[in-house]
């Protein structure tokens, strides 16, 4: 049986693993949330048999490719799959189809969006920041969203109470001063930002180790 000195010694290096160098006052470096010794806690708890869609949405063009917002939704499904938080999940390409359609005519509502791919419930999400250098000096990979949850079968927002939404914060964490050198590692970052970022998403409907989350508060 550990003791609690070990217990807290492994909770302090946690901790300080996730310091980043000096210089950088981009994302504070304390884990998301933590309820009990070493563990993140849901932030909501989603229906196990509705049928779900995740959507990512981006209104302000913040991610360069639309294949990007695929793989963070789709990486979200298949971690929520294999969690077994969820067990019938739609693929996030119908939903993105839709949207994309829309420009032919009237805009749907997230409800109808979700209802044309025969979605229960949706889990939105809004990128706001999907960036590799976010300041001048600095290069740390991060993706923030704002994310809601919409149950299409009464047109409602179950989560949050927040018309805002719940923000999330997602980085890779990098040494100042250093960046890809060309257009072939910028790709790989952004996909391994993006992959990341759909980790992030899940990871906020399920328990975890904290020495597991991807998720950081400003």
């Amino acid at each position: 049986m550990r003791t609690i000195a070990s217990i807290s010694f492994a909770f302090i290096v946690a901790i300080i693993t996730l310091i980043p160098a000096p210089g950088c006052n981009v994302i504070t470096p304390v884990a998301y949330a933590i309820h009990g010794p070493g563990k993140v806690e849901p932030q909501f708890t989603l229906e196990e048999n509705a049928r779900t869609v995740v959507f990512v949405d981006d209104p302000s063009s913040r991610i360069t490719q639309r294949r990007l917002r695929y793989a963070i939704a789709k990486r979200t499904t298949d971690e929520l799959l294999q969690k077994r938080i969820l067990v019938d999940m739609v693929d996030p390409r119908g939903i993105l189809t839709a949207a994309s359609n829309e420009q032919y005519g009237e805009q749907m509502s997230i409800s109808e969006l979700g209802e044309s791919v025969d979605a229960d419930i949706v889990i939105y999400a809004v990128v706001t920041d999907f960036s590799l250098s976010p300041e001048v000096g600095a290069y740390l990979p991060r993706a923030t969203m704002r994310v809601k949850i919409i149950d299409t079968r009464d047109s409602s927002r179950v989560w949050p109470t927040d018309e805002r939404g719940h923000s999330i914060n997602v980085q890779i964490p990098q040494r100042p001063g250093t960046g890809p050198m060309s257009t072939g590692e910028r790709v790989e970052i952004e996909n391994e930002l993006a992959q990341r970022a759909g980790l992030g998403l899940a990871q906020l409907f399920y328990k975890h180790e904290i020495t597991e989350t991807v998720l950081f508060r400003r």
